[in-house]
């Protein structure tokens, strides 16, 4: 590999505990696993970073279905609504054309 503890350590003394994330995409590795143990160093290769890859798109496929029910129970909610205020309440235009509303606009314009 590489890159090493050996050859990482002086660069660690310097960085003042500041965390180190070092990201491997090569193939073979270039960095040597031991890398990932020493203090503050935080090492990802392939493997790791497609083990997040899964993980995270499991938790976004349960979020989508979560989502969706959600959204299938608002819509149901509003499917019963509308039954609701289709099937017993007057509508707009026969409130405003009721004989009383005719009546009420007769008497004010008079």
């Amino acid at each position: 590999p590489l890159l090493t503890p050996e050859k990482l350590a002086p660069i660690l003394s310097e960085r003042w505990d500041r965390p180190l994330f070092i990201i491997d995409i090569a193939v073979p590795r270039d960095v040597a696993p031991e890398v990932n143990e020493m203090e503050g160093v935080y090492l990802y290769d392939i493997d790791s970073l497609q083990s997040i890859a899964e993980q995270s798109l499991l938790v976004r496929r349960q979020q989508i279905a979560a989502g969706e029910q959600i959204i299938a129970e608002h819509v149901q909610d509003f499917g019963k609504w509308l039954h609701r205020a289709a099937s017993g309440s007057p509508t707009a235009d026969e409130i405003v054309h009721s004989p009383i509303a005719e009546q009420s606009l007769r008497t004010s314009e008079s």
